[in-house]
Protein backbone atom coordinates (compact mmCIF):
# COMPACT_ATOMS: atom_id res chain seq x y z
CA UNK A 1 0.00 0.00 0.00
CA UNK A 2 2.78 2.43 0.71
CA UNK A 3 4.56 1.65 -2.34
CA UNK A 4 1.79 2.28 -4.34
CA UNK A 5 1.37 5.49 -2.75
CA UNK A 6 4.66 6.48 -3.32
CA UNK A 7 4.52 5.56 -6.79
CA UNK A 8 1.27 7.71 -7.66
CA UNK A 9 2.77 10.56 -6.21
CA UNK A 10 5.90 10.00 -8.28
CA UNK A 11 3.77 9.59 -11.27
CA UNK A 12 1.61 12.56 -10.71
CA UNK A 13 1.10 15.67 -12.79
CA UNK A 14 1.57 17.58 -9.79
CA UNK A 15 4.73 16.07 -8.70
CA UNK A 16 5.76 16.34 -11.66
CA UNK A 17 5.53 20.26 -12.73
CA UNK A 18 6.15 21.37 -9.30
CA UNK A 19 10.10 19.16 -9.79
CA UNK A 20 9.79 21.58 -12.77
CA UNK A 21 9.21 24.49 -11.09
CA UNK A 22 12.11 23.85 -8.44
CA UNK A 23 14.54 22.80 -11.01
CA UNK A 24 13.43 25.92 -12.63
CA UNK A 25 14.50 27.74 -9.68
CA UNK A 26 17.68 25.87 -9.10
CA UNK A 27 18.61 26.40 -12.66
CA UNK A 28 17.93 30.44 -12.55
CA UNK A 29 19.66 30.66 -8.83
CA UNK A 30 23.48 28.94 -10.02
CA UNK A 31 22.62 31.77 -13.51
CA UNK A 32 22.55 34.45 -10.81
CA UNK A 33 25.31 32.97 -8.71
CA UNK A 34 27.56 32.48 -11.60
CA UNK A 35 26.92 35.60 -13.15
CA UNK A 36 27.81 37.38 -9.27
CA UNK A 37 30.92 35.13 -9.66
CA UNK A 38 32.16 36.64 -12.14
CA UNK A 39 31.26 39.91 -11.26
CA UNK A 40 33.70 39.13 -7.80
CA UNK A 41 36.21 37.87 -10.25
CA UNK A 42 36.39 41.37 -12.07
CA UNK A 43 36.39 43.43 -8.83
CA UNK A 44 39.50 40.90 -6.78
CA UNK A 45 42.09 42.82 -7.99
CA UNK A 46 41.27 46.53 -6.93
CA UNK A 47 39.40 44.89 -3.33
CA UNK A 48 42.88 43.35 -3.25
CA UNK A 49 44.42 46.50 -3.85
CA UNK A 50 42.79 49.02 -1.91
CA UNK A 51 42.56 46.03 1.60
CA UNK A 52 46.56 45.99 1.10
CA UNK A 53 46.95 49.65 1.34
CA UNK A 54 44.77 50.24 3.92
CA UNK A 55 46.15 47.41 5.89
CA UNK A 56 49.52 49.04 5.36
CA UNK A 57 48.11 51.84 6.90
CA UNK A 58 47.04 50.17 10.12
CA UNK A 59 51.24 49.19 10.01
CA UNK A 60 52.35 52.59 10.26
CA UNK A 61 49.84 53.70 12.60
CA UNK A 62 50.99 51.23 14.59
CA UNK A 63 54.53 52.03 14.91
CA UNK A 64 58.04 51.11 14.81
CA UNK A 65 58.49 48.78 16.50
CA UNK A 66 54.72 48.05 16.54
CA UNK A 67 52.70 48.47 19.86
CA UNK A 68 50.35 45.98 21.15
CA UNK A 69 48.46 48.59 23.43
CA UNK A 70 47.99 50.75 19.78
CA UNK A 71 47.15 47.45 17.81
CA UNK A 72 44.46 46.49 20.28
CA UNK A 73 42.94 49.49 19.89
CA UNK A 74 42.96 49.31 16.15
CA UNK A 75 42.01 45.45 16.22
CA UNK A 76 38.85 46.53 18.60
CA UNK A 77 38.00 49.53 16.15
CA UNK A 78 38.52 47.69 13.01
CA UNK A 79 37.17 44.62 14.06
CA UNK A 80 40.21 42.76 12.95
CA UNK A 81 42.90 40.49 14.71
CA UNK A 82 46.37 41.28 14.53
CA UNK A 83 49.91 38.82 14.98
CA UNK A 84 53.02 40.20 15.04
CA UNK A 85 55.82 38.51 14.56
CA UNK A 86 59.50 39.31 14.84
CA UNK A 87 62.71 38.10 16.10
CA UNK A 88 62.70 40.61 18.21
CA UNK A 89 59.00 40.14 19.83
CA UNK A 90 55.74 38.54 18.97
CA UNK A 91 52.73 39.12 20.16
CA UNK A 92 48.51 38.99 18.93
CA UNK A 93 45.69 40.87 19.82
CA UNK A 94 43.69 37.39 19.85
CA UNK A 95 44.49 34.07 20.60
CA UNK A 96 41.73 32.88 17.74
CA UNK A 97 45.22 33.35 15.52
CA UNK A 98 47.54 30.84 15.82
CA UNK A 99 50.57 31.06 16.65
CA UNK A 100 52.47 29.11 13.61
CA UNK A 101 49.75 29.13 10.69
CA UNK A 102 50.61 26.43 8.35
CA UNK A 103 47.43 27.15 6.03
CA UNK A 104 47.87 27.32 2.34
CA UNK A 105 48.71 30.85 1.13
CA UNK A 106 48.74 32.30 -2.03
CA UNK A 107 51.25 35.05 -3.12
CA UNK A 108 49.88 38.37 -4.32
CA UNK A 109 50.99 38.98 -7.78
CA UNK A 110 51.46 42.49 -7.54
CA UNK A 111 53.41 42.02 -4.46
CA UNK A 112 55.37 38.89 -3.45
CA UNK A 113 55.36 40.39 0.36
CA UNK A 114 52.07 40.00 0.86
CA UNK A 115 49.85 36.72 0.56
CA UNK A 116 46.33 35.27 1.07
CA UNK A 117 45.25 32.37 2.77
CA UNK A 118 42.34 30.80 4.81
CA UNK A 119 42.14 29.93 8.44
CA UNK A 120 39.08 27.88 10.00
CA UNK A 121 36.85 29.17 7.16
CA UNK A 122 38.03 32.66 7.43
CA UNK A 123 40.38 35.24 5.14
CA UNK A 124 43.60 35.97 6.51
CA UNK A 125 46.45 38.41 5.37
CA UNK A 126 50.17 37.65 6.00
CA UNK A 127 52.58 40.88 5.05
CA UNK A 128 55.81 41.05 5.65
CA UNK A 129 58.00 43.83 6.18
CA UNK A 130 61.51 45.08 7.33
CA UNK A 131 61.11 44.33 10.72
CA UNK A 132 58.76 41.69 11.00
CA UNK A 133 55.68 39.66 10.06
CA UNK A 134 51.97 40.65 10.36
CA UNK A 135 48.73 38.59 10.45
CA UNK A 136 45.46 39.89 9.70
CA UNK A 137 42.01 38.15 10.19
CA UNK A 138 38.66 39.18 10.70
CA UNK A 139 37.52 39.39 14.19
CA UNK A 140 35.07 36.75 15.55
CA UNK A 141 32.56 39.44 16.58
CA UNK A 142 32.26 41.20 13.34
CA UNK A 143 28.61 42.51 12.09
CA UNK A 144 28.69 40.98 9.52
CA UNK A 145 29.15 37.36 10.13
CA UNK A 146 26.38 37.49 12.49
CA UNK A 147 24.33 39.39 9.25
CA UNK A 148 25.83 36.96 7.14
CA UNK A 149 24.13 33.91 9.06
CA UNK A 150 20.89 35.79 9.51
CA UNK A 151 20.80 36.40 5.62
CA UNK A 152 21.22 32.94 5.06
CA UNK A 153 18.73 31.68 7.48
CA UNK A 154 15.80 34.24 5.86
CA UNK A 155 17.13 33.17 2.61
CA UNK A 156 15.87 29.43 3.63
CA UNK A 157 12.78 30.98 4.93
CA UNK A 158 11.72 32.41 2.34
CA UNK A 159 12.60 30.02 -0.52
CA UNK A 160 10.56 27.42 1.76
CA UNK A 161 7.87 30.18 1.86
CA UNK A 162 7.80 29.98 -2.10
CA UNK A 163 8.12 26.44 -2.37
CA UNK A 164 4.86 26.22 -0.34
CA UNK A 165 3.08 29.05 -2.39
CA UNK A 166 3.94 27.28 -5.48
CA UNK A 167 2.93 23.58 -3.80
CA UNK A 168 -0.46 24.80 -3.23
CA UNK A 169 -1.04 27.46 -6.16
CA UNK A 170 -0.30 24.14 -8.55
CA UNK A 171 -2.30 22.18 -6.21
CA UNK A 172 -5.55 24.84 -6.69
CA UNK A 173 -4.68 25.27 -10.44
CA UNK A 174 -4.79 21.55 -10.94
CA UNK A 175 -8.03 20.28 -9.09
CA UNK A 176 -10.08 19.98 -12.27
CA UNK A 177 -7.63 17.17 -12.86
CA UNK A 178 -8.66 15.78 -9.24
CA UNK A 179 -11.99 16.30 -10.24
CA UNK A 180 -12.30 14.43 -13.30
CA UNK A 181 -10.33 11.49 -12.31
CA UNK A 182 -13.13 11.08 -9.50
CA UNK A 183 -15.72 11.83 -12.68
CA UNK A 184 -14.15 8.71 -14.85
CA UNK A 185 -13.47 6.42 -11.49
CA UNK A 186 -17.92 7.14 -10.84
CA UNK A 187 -18.27 6.34 -14.18
CA UNK A 188 -16.49 3.03 -14.27
CA UNK A 189 -18.71 2.36 -11.29
CA UNK A 190 -21.62 2.68 -13.73
CA UNK A 191 -22.86 5.94 -11.93
CA UNK A 192 -23.46 8.20 -15.13
CA UNK A 193 -25.10 11.19 -13.18
CA UNK A 194 -21.62 12.38 -11.27
CA UNK A 195 -21.13 15.70 -12.56
CA UNK A 196 -17.64 17.46 -12.77
CA UNK A 197 -17.71 20.80 -11.46
CA UNK A 198 -17.34 23.70 -13.60
CA UNK A 199 -15.45 26.38 -11.51
CA UNK A 200 -13.08 27.52 -13.88
CA UNK A 201 -12.90 29.24 -16.74
CA UNK A 202 -9.61 27.87 -18.70
CA UNK A 203 -8.95 24.78 -21.03
CA UNK A 204 -9.83 22.11 -17.79
CA UNK A 205 -13.06 23.52 -17.58
CA UNK A 206 -13.78 22.75 -21.25
CA UNK A 207 -12.12 19.30 -20.63
CA UNK A 208 -14.69 18.72 -17.56
CA UNK A 209 -17.92 20.31 -19.65
CA UNK A 210 -17.13 17.87 -22.33
CA UNK A 211 -16.67 15.34 -19.98
CA UNK A 212 -20.21 15.97 -18.15
CA UNK A 213 -21.83 16.25 -22.11
CA UNK A 214 -20.50 12.63 -22.57
CA UNK A 215 -21.88 11.36 -19.49
CA UNK A 216 -25.36 12.64 -20.50
CA UNK A 217 -25.10 11.96 -23.70
CA UNK A 218 -24.22 8.36 -22.77
CA UNK A 219 -26.81 8.33 -19.96
CA UNK A 220 -29.68 9.27 -22.74
CA UNK A 221 -28.76 6.30 -25.10
CA UNK A 222 -28.17 3.86 -21.96
CA UNK A 223 -31.69 4.39 -20.91
CA UNK A 224 -32.97 4.73 -24.70
CA UNK A 225 -32.00 1.01 -24.57
CA UNK A 226 -33.48 0.30 -21.39
CA UNK A 227 -36.08 1.73 -21.57
CA UNK A 228 -36.56 0.36 -24.82
CA UNK A 229 -36.20 -3.44 -23.93
CA UNK A 230 -38.36 -2.67 -21.29
CA UNK A 231 -41.35 -1.51 -23.04
CA UNK A 232 -41.38 -4.22 -25.44
CA UNK A 233 -40.89 -7.02 -22.89
CA UNK A 234 -43.79 -5.52 -21.12
CA UNK A 235 -45.82 -5.64 -24.65
CA UNK A 236 -44.76 -9.10 -24.89
CA UNK A 237 -46.37 -10.38 -21.90
CA UNK A 238 -49.79 -9.38 -22.98
CA UNK A 239 -49.62 -11.22 -26.41
CA UNK A 240 -48.04 -14.23 -24.79
CA UNK A 241 -50.69 -15.01 -21.96
CA UNK A 242 -53.42 -14.46 -25.05
CA UNK A 243 -51.30 -17.53 -26.94
CA UNK A 244 -51.20 -19.18 -24.12
CA UNK A 245 -55.05 -19.02 -23.48
CA UNK A 246 -55.40 -20.25 -27.05
CA UNK A 247 -53.18 -22.89 -26.63
CA UNK A 248 -55.43 -24.61 -23.90
CA UNK A 249 -58.58 -24.78 -26.18
CA UNK A 250 -55.86 -26.94 -29.23
CA UNK A 251 -55.66 -30.54 -28.98
CA UNK A 252 -52.82 -32.35 -27.60
CA UNK A 253 -49.90 -33.25 -29.99
CA UNK A 254 -46.32 -31.79 -30.92
CA UNK A 255 -46.94 -29.04 -32.10
CA UNK A 256 -48.86 -27.67 -29.29
CA UNK A 257 -45.74 -28.72 -26.90
CA UNK A 258 -42.94 -27.06 -29.12
CA UNK A 259 -45.21 -24.05 -29.20
CA UNK A 260 -45.65 -23.84 -25.06
CA UNK A 261 -41.93 -24.55 -24.92
CA UNK A 262 -41.58 -21.68 -27.34
CA UNK A 263 -43.75 -19.25 -25.06
CA UNK A 264 -41.84 -20.11 -21.54
CA UNK A 265 -38.75 -19.31 -23.27
CA UNK A 266 -39.93 -16.25 -24.43
CA UNK A 267 -41.86 -15.55 -21.04
CA UNK A 268 -38.11 -16.39 -19.09
CA UNK A 269 -36.47 -13.85 -21.42
CA UNK A 270 -38.74 -11.62 -20.50
CA UNK A 271 -38.89 -11.88 -17.02
CA UNK A 272 -34.85 -11.87 -17.05
CA UNK A 273 -35.03 -8.41 -19.18
CA UNK A 274 -37.30 -6.71 -16.51
CA UNK A 275 -35.08 -8.05 -13.74
CA UNK A 276 -31.84 -6.79 -15.30
CA UNK A 277 -33.43 -3.32 -16.02
CA UNK A 278 -35.07 -3.14 -12.46
CA UNK A 279 -31.90 -3.68 -11.22
CA UNK A 280 -30.06 -0.71 -13.19
CA UNK A 281 -32.89 1.84 -11.80
CA UNK A 282 -33.06 0.99 -8.47
CA UNK A 283 -30.05 -0.17 -6.63
CA UNK A 284 -31.63 1.41 -3.68
CA UNK A 285 -34.65 -0.98 -3.70
CA UNK A 286 -32.38 -4.06 -2.93
CA UNK A 287 -33.28 -5.64 0.37
CA UNK A 288 -29.56 -5.51 1.84
CA UNK A 289 -29.08 -7.50 5.07
CA UNK A 290 -26.18 -8.91 7.59
CA UNK A 291 -25.43 -12.18 5.86
CA UNK A 292 -23.79 -15.76 6.02
CA UNK A 293 -22.21 -15.50 2.93
CA UNK A 294 -20.94 -19.20 3.79
CA UNK A 295 -24.36 -20.98 4.14
CA UNK A 296 -25.85 -19.19 1.25
CA UNK A 297 -23.61 -20.55 -1.08
CA UNK A 298 -23.88 -24.05 0.65
CA UNK A 299 -27.65 -23.73 0.25
CA UNK A 300 -27.27 -23.18 -3.80
CA UNK A 301 -25.12 -26.02 -4.18
CA UNK A 302 -27.63 -28.06 -3.05
CA UNK A 303 -29.30 -27.37 -6.20
CA UNK A 304 -26.07 -28.91 -8.26
CA UNK A 305 -25.20 -31.97 -6.22
CA UNK A 306 -26.16 -35.03 -8.39
CA UNK A 307 -25.28 -32.97 -11.91
CA UNK A 308 -22.09 -34.00 -13.65
CA UNK A 309 -19.03 -33.38 -13.25
CA UNK A 310 -20.23 -33.04 -9.42
CA UNK A 311 -18.67 -29.69 -7.38
CA UNK A 312 -15.26 -29.79 -5.21
CA UNK A 313 -15.61 -27.35 -2.32
CA UNK A 314 -11.99 -25.99 -0.92
CA UNK A 315 -10.74 -23.37 1.42
CA UNK A 316 -13.94 -22.25 2.62
CA UNK A 317 -14.71 -20.59 5.64
CA UNK A 318 -17.01 -21.17 7.83
CA UNK A 319 -18.48 -17.77 8.23
CA UNK A 320 -18.63 -15.09 5.32
CA UNK A 321 -20.20 -11.97 7.13
CA UNK A 322 -21.45 -9.36 4.50
CA UNK A 323 -24.35 -7.25 3.59
CA UNK A 324 -26.20 -8.35 0.44
CA UNK A 325 -29.46 -9.25 -0.21
CA UNK A 326 -29.43 -12.98 -0.26
CA UNK A 327 -31.77 -13.64 -3.18
CA UNK A 328 -30.03 -11.45 -5.14
CA UNK A 329 -26.65 -12.90 -4.76
CA UNK A 330 -28.17 -16.18 -4.97
CA UNK A 331 -29.39 -15.39 -8.35
CA UNK A 332 -25.73 -14.87 -8.93
CA UNK A 333 -24.57 -18.33 -7.63
CA UNK A 334 -27.01 -19.88 -9.39
CA UNK A 335 -26.13 -18.54 -13.24
CA UNK A 336 -22.40 -18.89 -12.61
CA UNK A 337 -22.50 -22.39 -11.26
CA UNK A 338 -25.27 -23.44 -14.10
CA UNK A 339 -23.18 -21.74 -16.48
CA UNK A 340 -19.66 -24.00 -14.71
CA UNK A 341 -21.98 -27.16 -14.90
CA UNK A 342 -23.70 -26.85 -18.41
CA UNK A 343 -20.05 -26.12 -19.89
CA UNK A 344 -18.04 -28.89 -18.35
CA UNK A 345 -17.51 -32.62 -20.36
CA UNK A 346 -18.72 -34.95 -18.23
CA UNK A 347 -15.68 -36.85 -18.01
CA UNK A 348 -14.06 -33.34 -16.49
CA UNK A 349 -12.62 -32.45 -13.24
CA UNK A 350 -15.72 -31.60 -10.89
CA UNK A 351 -16.19 -27.81 -10.13
CA UNK A 352 -13.76 -26.25 -7.88
CA UNK A 353 -15.57 -23.89 -5.58
CA UNK A 354 -12.99 -21.61 -3.51
CA UNK A 355 -12.68 -18.60 -1.12
CA UNK A 356 -10.06 -16.01 -0.36
CA UNK A 357 -10.26 -13.11 2.06
CA UNK A 358 -9.07 -10.27 1.66
CA UNK A 359 -8.09 -7.35 3.24
CA UNK A 360 -12.03 -5.98 2.90
CA UNK A 361 -13.38 -8.48 0.17
CA UNK A 362 -14.20 -12.07 0.16
CA UNK A 363 -13.67 -13.55 -3.05
CA UNK A 364 -15.31 -16.48 -4.60
CA UNK A 365 -13.95 -18.64 -7.20
CA UNK A 366 -15.39 -21.01 -8.91
CA UNK A 367 -13.70 -22.85 -11.72
CA UNK A 368 -14.50 -25.38 -13.99
CA UNK A 369 -12.42 -27.44 -16.10
CA UNK A 370 -14.49 -27.31 -19.60
CA UNK A 371 -14.29 -26.22 -22.89
CA UNK A 372 -13.47 -22.80 -22.27
CA UNK A 373 -13.92 -18.94 -23.59
CA UNK A 374 -11.72 -17.57 -26.42
CA UNK A 375 -9.76 -14.37 -25.47
CA UNK A 376 -11.41 -12.41 -28.34
CA UNK A 377 -15.16 -13.12 -26.51
CA UNK A 378 -14.20 -12.28 -23.02
CA UNK A 379 -14.58 -8.59 -23.45
CA UNK A 380 -18.30 -8.92 -24.41
CA UNK A 381 -19.50 -11.65 -22.45
CA UNK A 382 -21.12 -9.59 -19.78
CA UNK A 383 -23.13 -7.68 -22.89
CA UNK A 384 -27.12 -8.39 -23.09
CA UNK A 385 -27.98 -10.99 -25.49
CA UNK A 386 -24.30 -11.89 -26.06
CA UNK A 387 -23.65 -15.43 -26.26
CA UNK A 388 -20.22 -16.99 -27.23
CA UNK A 389 -21.77 -19.71 -29.54
CA UNK A 390 -23.72 -17.88 -32.47
CA UNK A 391 -26.16 -20.91 -33.07
CA UNK A 392 -28.33 -19.34 -30.56
CA UNK A 393 -30.09 -23.33 -30.23
CA UNK A 394 -31.66 -24.12 -27.26
CA UNK A 395 -28.86 -27.09 -26.71
CA UNK A 396 -26.15 -24.80 -26.07
CA UNK A 397 -28.10 -22.33 -23.23
CA UNK A 398 -30.28 -19.38 -22.75
CA UNK A 399 -30.45 -16.07 -23.85
CA UNK A 400 -27.01 -14.26 -22.79
CA UNK A 401 -28.63 -12.22 -20.23
CA UNK A 402 -27.26 -14.74 -17.24
CA UNK A 403 -23.84 -12.87 -16.96
CA UNK A 404 -25.13 -9.18 -17.54
CA UNK A 405 -27.57 -9.94 -14.50
CA UNK A 406 -24.76 -10.97 -12.55
CA UNK A 407 -22.74 -7.95 -13.04
CA UNK A 408 -25.61 -5.79 -12.51
CA UNK A 409 -26.05 -7.41 -9.01
CA UNK A 410 -22.53 -7.38 -8.49
CA UNK A 411 -22.04 -3.67 -8.96
CA UNK A 412 -25.36 -2.87 -7.24
CA UNK A 413 -23.77 -4.39 -3.85
CA UNK A 414 -20.05 -2.91 -4.17
CA UNK A 415 -18.66 -5.77 -5.53
CA UNK A 416 -17.26 -6.97 -9.13
CA UNK A 417 -17.53 -9.74 -11.30
CA UNK A 418 -14.34 -11.14 -13.16
CA UNK A 419 -13.92 -14.16 -15.46
CA UNK A 420 -10.46 -15.72 -16.78
CA UNK A 421 -11.12 -18.80 -19.78
CA UNK A 422 -8.19 -20.82 -21.36
CA UNK A 423 -10.10 -22.78 -24.21
CA UNK A 424 -9.70 -26.22 -23.64
CA UNK A 425 -8.92 -25.63 -20.09
CA UNK A 426 -11.64 -24.51 -18.37
CA UNK A 427 -13.10 -20.77 -17.08
CA UNK A 428 -12.85 -18.88 -13.60
CA UNK A 429 -15.34 -16.54 -12.39
CA UNK A 430 -14.34 -14.73 -9.23
CA UNK A 431 -16.86 -12.43 -7.66
CA UNK A 432 -15.74 -9.91 -5.07
CA UNK A 433 -18.13 -9.07 -1.93
CA UNK A 434 -16.81 -6.28 0.25
CA UNK A 435 -17.09 -7.62 3.82
CA UNK A 436 -19.49 -6.11 6.72
CA UNK A 437 -17.70 -3.63 8.66
CA UNK A 438 -18.34 -3.87 11.88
Amino acid sequence: MRINFFNRIIRSVFTKLLVVIVLAGICINLVVVGFFVHLRDAFVGPFHKNVVQYLNYLITDMGSPPALDRAREIARESFLEIRYESSDQSWTTSDALPAVFRGRFVPWHQNPDVRFGKFKGRHIIEVSTQTGRFIFGPSRNLPVESARHRLFAIMLILLTAILAVAFFVIRHILRPVKWLNTGVQEVSRGNLKHRVPLKKSDELRDLAAAFNDMTDRIRDMLHTKDQLLMDISHELRTPLTRMKVALEFLTESQAKENLQDDIADMEKMVTEILETARLHHKYADLKKQLTNLTALLKQTLKTFENQTPGIKVVDLPSEIDVRVDPEQVKTVFENVLSNAVKYSEAESKPVRVSCDLRESYAVIRITDFGIGIPEEELVHIFEPFYRVDKSRTKDTGGFGLGLSLCKTIMEAHDGKIEVQSEPGEGTTVSLFFPLARN
